[in-house]
């Protein structure tokens, strides 16, 4: 009995040390920042690290020092609004940018929770809605930058959480992207699907900036902007359809009523978008019911700002330049 297991054990480690080497790789690099907690995250490859968590885990490493209390909520466009701008109209010289990728509505809501819960006051808050706000597209995937932090509702998730992210580094050989990259140093193409070098976070705040775009406006804007990055323009483009549905209206209340409770001094702000559509007045409307009318600023559409090419990083990002002309206007 005991030679045999002896020889199941020797086999077990010869056929099985590939998948152990990879098991140990994944714990020890963390390719996805995920398992262990970091002081800064510095450069980003897009694809592959998950934005709530680097809100989250900066939010908690830095708030016994600052005792954050004035957030910028929103999806990756509200990167336009930099807490450094913000910061001169709300006299707080550390306001926190709580964002995510696509984030929705029930991501926001988490996110208003989960400062309460630990403690904070929310004295300031800018809230960027756009087309992805009551938008459940990545509810429900295993998409692993949009994965919601499984502290803001239920720890123990925590285990289908990790399982998540340790599936995805086997997927599409995408250990063979990241080997090859930690190994040689060096970007090629077939690594695109996983890895792109697009944003740099800054920390404490969380802002995040777009270096790589920036070099290249520098190096050549001509040539920037005829790239396929921005998409025709159609002449009249439509509204955008209906968005808010029956089961949004809980998390809606959910964030109005904390703004209240805290007396915060909030701004939404409806986003410029580049593709030009203007909001849904059904929706606006809605959200000035829930915000206050006089607390809404609607930006979508054709206006000054949407029309030049130049306040845009490509078809989904405006600049800070953007940011900082809004905020000059609704704090006037």
């Amino acid at each position: 009995m005991k030679f045999t297991f002896k020889k199941f054990i020797i086999r077990l480690l010869i056929f099985g040390g590939p998948l152990w080497f990879l098991i140990i790789s994944y714990i020890v690099f963390d390719p996805f920042h995920v398992i262990y907690s970091y002081d800064s995250y510095g450069s980003n490859f897009l694809k592959t690290y998950n934005r709530n968590r680097i809100s989250t885990e900066t939010f908690l490493r830095n708030n016994q020092k600052y005792n954050f209390s004035s957030f910028v909520f929103g999806s990756s466009r509200s990167s336009a609004f930099l807490t450094k701008d913000w910061a001169t109209y709300i006299k707080d010289p550390n306001p926190y940018h709580f964002d995510a990728f696509n984030d929705n509505i029930s991501g926001i809501a988490g996110k208003v929770k989960y400062i309460e819960k630990q403690g904070n006051k929310i004295s300031n808050a800018i809230l960027v809605i756009d087309n992805d706000t009551f938008n459940e597209s990545f509810e429900k995937s295993e998409s692993i930058v949009h994965l919601k932090d499984y502290r803001w509702e239920d720890s123990s998730n925590v285990f289908k959480y990790h399982l998540i992210f340790f599936k995805a580094f086997f997927k599409k050989q995408y250990f063979v992207s990241f080997f090859d990259l930690k190994i040689f140093n060096t970007f090629r193409p077939y690594m695109d699907e996983f890895f792109k070098f697009k944003y740099f976070y800054t920390t404490p705040s969380n802002d995040f900036l777009f270096p790589e775009n920036i070099e290249l406006l520098k190096k050549d804007s001509l040539t920037y902007y005829k790239n396929d990055w921005f998409p025709l323009k159609p002449e009249n483009p439509k509204m955008y359809e209906e968005s808010i549905k029956e089961h949004h209206l809980k998390d809606l209340e959910l964030v109005v009523d904390a703004f209240k409770r805290n007396n915060t001094n909030y701004k939404v702000i409806i986003a410029p978008l580049y593709d030009q559509r203007a909001y849904n007045s059904k929706d606006k409307a809605l959200i000035e019911k829930y915000f206050g009318k006089n607390n809404v600023y609607d930006y979508s559409g054709k206006n000054k700002l949407t029309n030049y090419l130049g306040n845009y990083y490509e078809g989904s990002h405006f600049k800070p330049v953007v940011g900082k002309k809004i905020m000059e206007e609704i704090y006037q």
